[in-house]
């Protein structure tokens, strides 16, 4: 009797990026379901290390590596012990070629590109989602409402949640 091999499939994650050009958002979304497992913005003279916290990730216990970033968090909702591939989702806007050569010469993951035509006007509507308004908030139409920060890493979840794989 032989032992046979065990197939394990790695499970999916999707990184998502809006790049600008002063400042690139990033977001690591769940394959499956497109919900946020956390979110960040780094200025563009930090790709090179930005890269390199990329070529080393390997699983879900990797996400400390960007805290320095990180503006949404949410990996403690998934299982931390598990090894995933990572896709990335790219935004077509600027900077995108520029930033789709840096990731090409520099890592060996599949890239997407991605339309992301109205993605800060969704970037709005995610982070309604995440922070739900106070009370005088609410009374605002949502169109009026402010949100309280720069929203890149929101819209490259929106780029992510576009992503067809």
């Amino acid at each position: 009797m032989g032992i046979e091999a065990e197939s394990k499939e790695l499970e999916k994650i999707i990184l998502g990026v809006d790049p600008g050009r002063d400042k690139i958002g990033f977001a690591f979304a769940d394959y499956d379901t497109r919900e946020l497992i956390l979110s960040g913005i780094f200025y563009f003279d930090e790709l090179q290390k930005f890269l390199n916290k990329i070529k080393i990730f390997n699983n879900l216990n990797n996400f400390k590596d960007f805290e320095e970033w990180q503006r949404e968090n949410f990996v403690n909702n998934f299982n931390l012990n598990k090894n995933f591939e990572l896709i990335i989702a790219l935004g077509d806007g600027t900077k995108s070629r520029e930033f789709q050569d840096y990731l090409a010469n520099n890592l060996n993951n599949k890239i997407i590109i991605v339309d992301e035509t109205g993605t800060t006007l969704e970037a709005r509507n995610l982070y309604w989602r995440l922070h739900k308004p106070k009370l005088l908030t609410r009374l605002l139409p949502q169109g009026m409402r402010v949100p309280e920060r720069i929203l890149d890493d929101l819209a490259a979840w929106s780029v992510a949640r576009r992503a067809v794989i």
